[in-house]
Formats: structure tokens, sequence, C-alpha cells
């Protein structure tokens, strides 16, 4: 039986087809082996930690409320570092010097008048407590403001910390007034020196008081409880 040359011909073609075909299979999977080598499988599915982080940030947190002291000791050593300390303290120096200066011109010109708007009476006043004193030693009138020269010293062994802010200023009527304090420490050190500073407070404000408190503790823990009566009002 003789076989049809182009069937010989069809089937050497199939051979020859199927061949190449499984040896481009052949190659093309060696190929993509190699390329594959050194990539690993994730360990974790990253769905799954997408999924879990979603899941914490929908929880519901408890909510706690930071203590006002907390809040009230970091406001104040923000705003009263030492750097601005210094600043302010050479700035009260300046004006504490030209007020000087203009005091010492209107005594050349009135000296009847300074002397006596200086008439002081019931002073110096002091009070002390846990070693801190704090004396009120003069009082005087400089037209539009009341003041009052003070003394603090500390003779205690723990340095102390004021808020002049918390300074409390009332008259004999109870009323409370508003008051500037210059050049008195936000530190008090431990067995320190006297530190002298002046409590100035508008004249307007005392029109009709004979007397005057101070009321002045430390900050934050107001352990300290620093309170002069009776301080005489200089018209």
């Amino acid at each position: 039986m003789k076989i049809n040359p182009t069937l010989k011909l069809s089937l050497l073609l199939l051979l020859v087809i199927s061949g190449a075909g499984t040896a481009s299979a052949y190659i093309a999977y060696r190929a993509g082996s190699e390329a594959l080598k050194g990539v690993s499988q994730p360990e974790n599915n990253p769905t799954k930690k997408l999924a879990e982080g979603s899941k914490k940030s929908t929880e519901p947190t408890e909510f706690k409320p930071i203590d006002e002291k907390t809040i009230l000791i970091k406001v104040y050593n923000h705003t009263h570092q030492k750097n601005k300390a210094a600043a302010s303290e050479k700035k009260q120096d300046k004006q504490s010097s030209n007020t000087e200066d203009k005091t010492s011109q209107l005594a050349q010109d009135n000296p009847q008048t300074i002397e006596s708007s200086l008439t002081v009476a019931n002073l110096p006043l002091g009070v002390q407590d846990q070693g801190v004193k704090l004396e009120v030693n003069e009082a005087t009138n400089e037209g539009n403001t009341i003041t009052l020269k003070v003394n603090l010293q500390n003779e205690g062994t723990s340095p102390v910390k004021f808020l002049y802010s918390f300074l409390e200023v009332k008259d004999n009527q109870g009323r409370s007034l508003s008051a500037i304090t210059e050049g008195l420490p936000d530190e008090l050190p431990a067995n320190s020196e006297n530190f002298v500073g002046k409590v100035r407070i508008p004249t307007a404000l005392v029109d009709d008081s004979q007397s005057l408190s101070l009321n002045l503790t430390d900050y934050p823990d107001q352990k300290l409880k620093l309170s002069i009566a009776q301080i005489p009002v200089i018209r």
C-alpha cells in the first residue's frame, strides 16, 4: 500500500509544528523560572492587614481629659523662659530709671509737692510664711498711680515660684483692684538675698479707699499665704 506523498508531507509538518511548540513552551518556562528567582510569596495577606487596620481605627477609644493643673504648668513654663524674663527685667529697669529721673526733675521744680506725696504712715508692714518674707516698705503717690515698694526674700531651703497675675489687691471696701508688678522675680531662690520691686495701682481705682491689702501665694502649689492689710492710701 502506497502512502500519498501529500499525506506524508502533512504528517511531517504536524510533527515539526508540535516539536517547535513543545520546545517554545519549555524555553518559555525556563525563562520565567529564571526571572522569578529570589521572589517569594508574602507571609501575610496584605488585604487582611488593611482590613485589620481599618477595624482598629474605627474602634472607639476612652476619652481622658488633661488635668487643668498640668496645662497651667506647661503654659507657665513656656511663657516664662529665662530669656524672656531677662528681657522683661531689662525693660523694667529702664522704665524705673526713667521714672526716677522724672521724679528727680519734679523735685527740683517743686520740692514741696514731692515731699507731701512721699508722706507714709504705718509702714513698713511685713508677713512671713514657711521662710518666705513679704514686706511693704513705702507707699507713694506718683500722680496717676499709687506705688508700693515691696521686698521679697526666701530664707527656706527650696526655691519658690510666683505668678504675679495671681497677686490679689483689694481696698478696705473689699473691691478687687488691678495692679502691675515690677522688678519681682518669677522664681525666688532658696536662701536668697532680698529682692526689691514695686506694685503699681491706678489712683482712679482708689479715690474713695482708705487702705489696701495684698495677698500673694506661690504657683502652682499655692501652699504659701502672704497677706498684708492696712496699707495706707497716699493722696
